[in-house]
């Protein structure tokens, strides 16, 4: 497919996305930018850049505002088994301090942030002494919130000390003295990847580390949790190194941010660059090495999506390329970009586009992590590279 004819397929998925967008509102009631009306007000804000038409960033305020009122904290109610409270209070100050940065909206948040700081800390330290670090149901949806404060509210950096500490005192050792974690959102699993384990914790510490948050306890916890996931790899498996979670069958894996080796290779990858070790390095290369080698042939990538499709892994491998400069890294996010309109295939009025879970309401197509909100917003990015990166937002961060 020639470079125009590609530019022309995208251009007109966008413009079907943002038509099929029109009338979706009645099934989003939360705040969320994940799941709720924030991932609305994200969607125009991009599109007021990508078109250059700032009628458009009325109509972000517009769902801001929605979102903001839709937050019912008496009455919060899960929307999937590792949702709470916690994930969506971190989605609203995430989502401000993001459209802070990026200039999208003109709003004095402060006040509200501080106030936001103060109630996430109370549930971070819940989460924590139930050893609960998913980013959805436990303490990390605080930690990576705090991480987007930081640098506009210094004193945040208390949270993320007790969350550091937290992370080595529940930690969970092996025979020999490893750390890993449990998902008591989840069965009790011991997940290894990027979106309910091991390698969630090690994103974490490595973003706190380079932050000058308790760098010695990081690495300390690093080099134990890093061992961890490295003696799970598997040796003899096609298109799966690791499994999702301990007990995970021998079998061909799903390849996407949520799940799969590329969240696994990304965390690692930011391990190797805070400790400086070399056999973690070379480690990391064999894994990212293989990960190139994965195409939508494989019938691995499930869906379009930011948390399982190739949404989600475009930005991975862009997040890779401007950490590394490795330009195979920037060639496989223009692939996975230029896959996404490959899937727009369903006769239905979500654009074309299906999220792969069964028997789920619109929302989940609607919405930025599973639905056509991300995938629209992940399409412009490809098409207009000045626009912001969106990992800030998605478990790559």
């Amino acid at each position: 497919m020639s470079d125009v004819t590609i530019a022309s397929t995208i251009e007109t998925q966008i413009s079907n996305i943002t038509a099929a967008l029109e009338d979706k509102e009645e099934f989003i009631h939360s705040a969320s930018y994940e799941i709720g009306l924030l991932g609305l007000s994200l969607y125009y804000c991009y599109y007021a850049k990508y078109t250059g038409d700032e009628r458009y960033y009325g109509k972000a305020e517009e769902y801001l505002v929605k979102g903001l009122s839709a937050l019912d904290l008496p009455n919060f109610k899960r929307l999937y088994a590792s949702d709470s409270l916690d994930s969506h209070l971190a989605h609203i100050g995430r989502f401000l301090e993001f459209s802070k940065l990026q200039n999208f909206l003109d709003m004095d948040t402060q006040e509200y942030l501080q106030d936001l700081d103060k109630t996430l800390s109370g549930l971070m330290q819940s989460k924590i002494s139930i050893g609960d670090f998913d980013i959805n149901s436990g303490a990390m949806a605080a930690g990576f919130y705090y991480l987007s404060r930081l640098k506009n509210e210094p004193s945040v950096s208390e949270q993320l000390s007790i969350l550091v500490h937290g992370i080595k005192e529940q930690a969970i050792k092996d025979e020999d003295g490893d750390y890993y974690w449990s998902s008591p959102s989840l069965f009790q699993r011991v997940y290894l990847g990027i979106s309910h384990g091991s390698c969630l914790v090690i994103s974490f510490l490595a973003n706190a580390c380079e932050q000058n948050i308790e760098q010695e306890a990081c690495k300390e916890i690093l080099r134990k949790a890093v061992n961890f996931v490295l003696k799970q790899r598997w040796y003899n498996n096609s298109k799966g190194l690791f499994p999702n979670f301990i007990g995970d069958p021998i079998e061909p894996k799903q390849f996407s941010l949520c799940y799969g080796d590329l969240g696994v290779g990304y965390a690692l990858f930011r391990a190797a660059g805070v400790l400086d070790d070399e056999a973690l390095s070379a480690a990391v290369t064999e894994i990212l090495d293989d990960c190139l080698l994965r195409s939508g042939k494989d019938k691995l990538t499930l869906d379009a999506s930011i948390i399982y499709g190739a949404a989600g892994l475009a930005a991975t491998y862009e997040k890779l390329y401007r950490l590394s400069g490795d330009s195979r890294f920037d060639e496989a996010a223009d692939y996975w970009y230029e896959q996404i309109p490959a899937y727009a295939v369903h006769e239905n009025e979500f654009a074309g586009y299906k999220t792969r879970l069964l028997d789920v309401g619109p929302v989940w197509n609607v919405s930025f992590g599973w639905g056509i909100i991300g995938i629209g917003i992940s399409l412009m990015i490809y098409k207009d590279r000045s626009l912001p990166p969106i990992d800030a937002l998605i478990l790559c961060a």
